[in-house]
């Protein structure tokens, strides 16, 4: 059975001259099962923005959303977090316990 993916936090990088991060933003939320995006700059460089990108929705497409990256000239460092299941776990205290 596969579980629906909820949320995924991808740290990114793209490049500055071509495309803003609104752009960025309405490319990822036209992927499947995508309710929500959220792409926060948390580096900068000559050419390039490093950024820590959160998708969520009902059975996101993991592979369309890495897809979507590269479309626009990015390029995906890591899956930093992924959630699967009924609902998103709340994190409390330190780590998430």
């Amino acid at each position: 059975m596969d579980l629906p993916v909820r949320r995924v936090v991808i740290d990114a990088a793209i490049p500055s001259k071509y495309i803003s991060i609104v752009d960025v933003a309405r490319s990822l939320y036209k992927a499947r099962g995508v309710k929500a995006v959220r792409v926060t700059v948390d580096d900068v460089d000559v050419d390039v923005l490093g950024l820590m990108i959160v998708v969520e929705g009902d059975g996101v497409d993991v592979g369309e959303i890495q897809n979507a990256i590269e479309k626009v000239g990015g390029v995906v460092h890591s899956l930093d977090e992924v959630v699967v299941g009924d609902y998103i776990p709340h994190m409390t205290g330190e780590n998430g316990r």
